[in-house]
């Protein structure tokens, strides 16, 4: 369950990127769009660890924090990035 719940979460930030591509935005609202859609998931992982560090497993609750985030904004970036060479093409 917890592997697909990751698969679901870099799947939606793919689809994401890709929708917000196509928003006619200013780069500053796609970039606070792309942080309020990456950061929550994530932040449910790495608040606990930071406010209580001398729990056990704090560290591994920070290392999987700090890894959804890296690769929530991989994922919006990468659907961007087809969203804008399906344009080109286009």
């Amino acid at each position: 369950m917890p592997k697909a719940l990751i698969a679901l979460y870099m799947l939606l930030t793919v689809a994401a990127g890709w929708r917000l591509f196509g928003m006619g935005w200013t780069r500053g609202r796609k970039v606070a769009a792309a942080v309020a859609l990456v950061a929550p998931f994530p932040m449910l992982f790495l608040l606990p660890s930071l406010l209580h560090p001398e729990r056990p497993f704090a560290d591994l609750q920070r290392g999987i924090g700090l890894s959804l985030i890296a690769g929530g904004a991989l994922s919006l970036l990468g659907g961007m990035a087809a969203a804008w060479m399906r344009a080109r093409r286009a």
